[in-house]
């Protein structure tokens, strides 16, 4: 019956069993007379020296079997029962050699010395299976070892063998002749009966708790030895059958005892080494089917560097079609390179001999094809249980492709490095704490401070004053998910002066969309920012310049009537005080019209007869008289350039640009100092930066430097606007520098001004070269105030003027036709029957202007002379139309001279 059912029904099985060996007793009782036997002493000799013999070599091979297999079984139980049967045996081959009949064991053999080795035999064994019911296969107490087992047991045999042999006294009698068997043998068998007993039911015990099968072996070999001691103190006669029953009883107990230690100590280690050995082949499988599916590189070798085994993928980089074949092999055996064998070896010294692993080794490797890669390597040392190293094992896998990736990540990181320390505008990137990140060297220019000393940094730390711009707050609203921003603000350069940047920063997202800091680029925008300011100064200037010319127009028709009547209640007028006083009225008058002539400059419309001008030469005559002017404290250095160009401007301007820097030079300077003159070429190339709307080409430059106060940045500001002025009350009408400003842009140039507080002022003005060689005019013919004939039509809006112009043509012989509106006069042009030989018409009047309606009365009066007079500038005139149509202009405010000699030169067919 196999022992897994042995173990489910072992009750069963004892019963049985205890029924089974009961059985023969019961037959001896019931059929005593036939079946009851008494052998004679040499048939029961020699079958008592059989059986004791054969169950001596039982107990030894119990004993043989336990002890040899211990090192593999490690287990003490069966150990513990190995090592008694050994004592069993020897006090049983004690026992057949002291038997009646066999030779003297040293001393006479007896039947009670026999019996005595017999008593002491199952006294021992029936305590020895007790004692063993208490000890664990996996005990580990030191006195159950092999040689404290082995002495003990030895120790007692030979204490019984001595007491037995050489002190009889000492030893109970267990037999008397004549008489038979001792109370005490009697009492031994009993107690031996008693402890087999106990021995049962702590196997019992033991049975159920573990539900091992094999200690079914042993209850029934217990049961077989109760029933064999009941046997030896149930027989008549040592020779009869009951005897023989309890030898045969002890000798099947001892072979159930040698199935038991087999099956412990032989067989289930072997089974379960077999299971084990099973499972580590599939572990073994299961594991080289992982390694070979592992795209990684795996070997190991031994302490020689001697490759012991690889997985398939490192077989097929060594050009080996099974992984067995790398068994035996060595580096230099392999297609690797001598130089990356000898790397390889070193490695796997260097972890062998210190015993830890070296990891991340980047290397290259020679494939079996030839081409070279780049691995990466890990090599861990290989140790017994022990701990004592034997071996190496390595596993590495191709990196080439990474590598590749990394060169170009590496080489894209650089290009865009070169494109951020390139970048002619700042770059900055901040983590999510707003810690600087990037500083690029444009950053470093425009601030002045070193990325070494912003990066890992917060704004405020480095730079305290952008709390003021709301910097930080903007960036902090980036951070929590806000637009992007442009802003432009005001910074400190480390020098301590003022610069406008303009930062545009947006969220710095990664893959998932997560902002992860904050990227900015900044641009200096300083000098944009003053264009824009001379453009809105010059917006401001030309504003101011329209009202002026408007202002100058209205006060030039006053004008013209003040002179009007003054001069001709001049030419009247017969006492000396009353000429005086027309006389003085006359110049405060022409003084008036002196500032209405800086207006016109100012606004570009004052009436200039340009010429082609040599600058040195007139600053050479004008330094005279400028001496006289800005008086004696004060140096005037003129530094002449080589070779000058000429300028196309009225030479009028020239003395007004000079006249009121040099004044305005002198008042900055109120202890003396220094003027200086300078002159010279330039060729632009193209537009100056703070002046986008002058073309490019050649000019004179014409620089006026003093040693005065200077100005600051406000005053800068405002210098060139009209009425501005830094002077005291009466001091200063503050035309002067805008009337310099207006005139050199009605010239097409532009200026410049350089000044600090405490280190004067430059101005530099540019005026386009001339490009005629004419440089003068020839001079008018002196006024002749004459008399004439003829019929003029005048048209003038203004009453006053158009009849003081009314009585001054009439104070000069010729007949006037004065009209208010130009469409009246259009009217009476067109009466053939009206006489008229000449035009005087204003330029600017309510509904239609002097020009157009000269060209339409030359409709019906073809070739009709034209007198324009303006306040303002003739350039509003089509000056091409005026030269074909014999035109002529007039300034108001005029004088009767003036009126005079235009109108002979037309009327007597001259052209003015």
């Amino acid at each position: 019956m196999p022992l897994g059912d042995l173990q489910s029904r072992w009750k069963v099985v004892l019963v049985a069993l205890s029924v089974l060996a009961v059985i023969p007793f019961l037959l001896l009782q019931l059929f005593g007379a036939r079946l009851y036997l008494v052998l004679d002493v040499s048939a029961y000799l020699t079958f008592h020296n059989v059986v004791e013999l054969f169950s001596v070599m039982v107990s030894l091979s119990i004993f043989g079997v336990g002890w040899f297999s211990f090192s593999q079984s490690r287990d003490r139980h069966t150990l513990f029962l190995a090592v008694a049967f050994l004592g069993i045996g020897l006090l049983d081959f004690m026992h057949t050699l002291a038997y009646l009949g066999m030779p003297d064991l040293i001393t006479p053999n007896s039947a009670n010395k026999s019996t005595q080795f017999w008593i002491a035999g199952r006294f021992f064994s029936a305590a020895a299976f007790l004692a063993s019911a208490f000890v664990d296969e996996k005990c580990r107490c030191r006195w159950l070892g092999r040689v404290q087992l082995i002495a003990g047991v030895l120790a007692i045999v030979g204490i019984s063998f001595a007491a037995i042999i050489f002190r009889p006294d000492l030893v109970p009698d267990t037999f008397a002749a004549g008489s038979g068997l001792t109370p005490f043998k009697k009492l031994s068998e009993l107690v031996v009966i008693v402890l087999l007993f106990l021995s049962t039911l702590a196997y019992v015990k033991r049975l159920r708790g573990s539900g091992d099968g094999i200690y079914l072996y042993y209850l029934c070999a217990f049961i077989l030895c109760i029933v064999s001691e009941v046997a030896f103190t149930a027989y008549k006669s040592a020779f009869d059958s009951f005897n023989v029953l309890g030898h045969l009883y002890k000798l099947f107990a001892f072979l159930l005892i040698y199935r038991g230690i087999f099956a412990a100590a032989v067989k289930r280690p072997y089974r379960e080494f077999h299971l084990a050995l099973g499972e580590l082949r599939h572990t073994n499988d299961v594991l080289m089917h992982i390694m070979d599916s592992i795209p990684h590189c795996i070997f190991w070798k031994d302490r020689n560097s001697v490759y012991l085994g690889c997985n398939r993928e490192f077989a097929r980089s060594a050009g080996l079609a099974d992984p067995a074949l790398i068994v035996g092999k060595t580096d230099y055996e392999l297609p690797w390179s001598r130089e990356e064998s000898e790397g390889y070896r070193a490695d796997d010294r260097e972890v062998m001999q210190g015993n830890q692993a070296k990891m991340h080794i980047i290397e290259n490797l020679t494939q079996a094809d030839g081409s070279v890669i780049w691995i990466e390597t890990s090599k861990m040392p290989l140790t017994d249980e022990d701990g004592a190293v034997r071996g190496v094992l390595g596993i590495y896998e191709d990196i080439t492709a990474r590598k590749k990736a990394e060169e170009r990540l590496s080489e894209t990181l650089q290009f865009n490095q070169e494109i951020i320390n390139s970048a002619r505008e700042g770059i900055i990137v901040y983590d999510r704490e707003l810690r600087y990140l990037v500083w690029n060297p444009y950053m470093e220019e425009v601030s002045g401070v070193p990325a070494s000393e912003v990066l890992g940094k917060r704004p405020a730390e480095v730079f305290p004053w952008l709390a003021e711009t709301g910097l930080t707050h903007r960036l902090e609203q980036l951070l929590a998910g806000g637009a992007p921003t442009v802003a432009e603000f005001a910074a400190r350069h480390v020098s301590g002066r003022t610069l406008w940047l303009s930062d545009a920063s947006a969220p710095l997202r990664n893959s998932s969309g997560g902002v992860i800091g904050i990227i900015g680029t900044v641009r200096d925008v300083t000098e944009r920012r003053g264009i824009e300011e001379q453009l809105r100064q010059a917006q401001k200037l030309e504003s101011v310049g329209r009202l002026a010319g408007g202002v100058a127009h209205d006060f030039n028709n006053k004008l013209t009537v003040i002179l009007g009547n003054a001069e001709l209640a001049a030419r009247q007028a017969a006492g000396d005080a009353l000429l005086e006083h027309l006389r003085q009225i006359v110049k405060a008058a022409e003084q008036s019209r002196d500032i209405t002539t800086q207006l016109l400059a100012f606004s570009r419309q004052q009436v200039v007869v340009p010429k082609c001008v040599q600058v040195n030469a007139m600053l050479e005559e004008l330094k005279k008289s400028l001496g006289r002017l800005i008086g004696e404290h004060v140096a005037i250095v003129l530094v002449p350039g080589d070779r000058l160009w000429n300028i196309s401007i009225d030479p009028v301007q020239l003395d007004q640009i000079v006249m009121n820097l040099a004044v305005n030079a002198r008042d900055a300077m109120p202890q003396g100092g220094t003027i200086t003159l300078e002159t010279s070429n330039v060729q632009l190339e193209e537009p100056p930066p703070l002046h986008p709307e002058v073309p490019g080409g050649s000019y004179v430059r014409i620089v006026c430097r003093d040693t005065g106060a200077g100005m600051d940045a406000e005053t800068r500001g405002h210098v060139f606007e009209p009425f501005y002025t830094t002077k005291g009350q009466g001091k200063g009408t503050g035309l002067g520098l805008a009337t310099v400003y207006g005139i050199v842009r009605q010239n097409g140039g532009f200026i410049d001004l350089e000044t600090e507080p405490g280190r004067g002022s430059a101005f530099s003005i540019h005026l386009p070269r001339c490009v005629s060689d004419e440089t003068g005019q020839k001079p008018a013919p002196a006024a002749v105030l004459s008399r004439g004939t003829g019929t003029v039509l005048l048209v003038e809006d203004e009453d006053m003027v158009r009849e003081l112009t009314a009585g001054m043509l009439e104070a000069l012989g010729y007949s006037c036709l004065a009209i208010a509106d130009p469409r009246e006069a259009l009217e009476v042009a067109a009466n053939a029957e009206v006489p008229m030989d000449l035009v005087l018409t204003d330029v600017l009047m309510p509904g239609l202007g002097g020009q157009e309606m000269m060209a339409r009365i030359r409709r019906t009066r073809p070739g009709i002379k034209c007198i324009y007079m303006s306040g303002y500038s003739h350039a509003i005139l089509d000056e091409s139309s005026a030269s074909r149509e014999g035109a002529a202009f007039l300034k108001k405010p005029f004088q009767m001279e003036e009126l005079a000699r235009l109108l002979h030169e037309l009327l007597s067919g001259g052209q003015g």
